[in-house]
């Protein structure tokens, strides 16, 4: 019997300091995030609204609603968010995909990014998305290339 009373004690403070460390990582992140609040939209054909902007030094997220409060069905069109230093250079940018809004419609949207030490962002509106690269299949055909070039000189 006491084997199994020093099993049970054993498991417990298992259990509990698993589910300590689960609340204090939660606490810490929540606190690591900051809000942007400078933020630029550049957007004329429907109504953009950035609901929730947070960032840390080394990612980050936004939540917004788009509203197409034209008389127009809103087709083929992205979200391009750029993400900007303190200094107003570009990081990196980001695109959402809007396949269809209806008018009068509403839909949310979230961006996700891995930059380092954002500070701003900026939304505007394109028609095209730029092809992304994969940077493997680049590693792999420059290396073929190169291998070509060293056998047949």
């Amino acid at each position: 019997m006491d084997r199994m009373k020093t099993f049970f004690k054993y498991f417990l403070m298992v259990v509990l300091f698993f589910v300590f460390s689960n609340i204090m990582t939660r606490a810490f992140l929540k606190v690591s995030y900051s809000d942007l609040k400078d933020y630029e939209i550049n957007v004329e054909e429907f109504f953009v609204e950035v609901t929730e902007a947070k960032a840390s030094d080394r990612d980050g997220y936004i939540y917004g609603i788009i509203k197409n409060n034209t008389d127009n069905t809103i087709e083929n069109k992205y979200l391009k968010v750029s993400m900007l230093s303190k200094y107003g250079d570009v990081l990196g940018e980001k695109y959402v995909e809007i396949n269809k809004i209806e008018s009068q419609q509403r839909k949310k949207f979230e961006v996700k990014f891995d930059y380092d030490k954002v500070k701003s962002f900026r939304i505007e509106v394109t028609d095209t998305k730029p092809e992304e690269v994969d940077i493997w299949q680049m590693i792999v055909n420059n290396t073929n290339d190169y291998t070509t070039k060293l056998m047949n000189p």
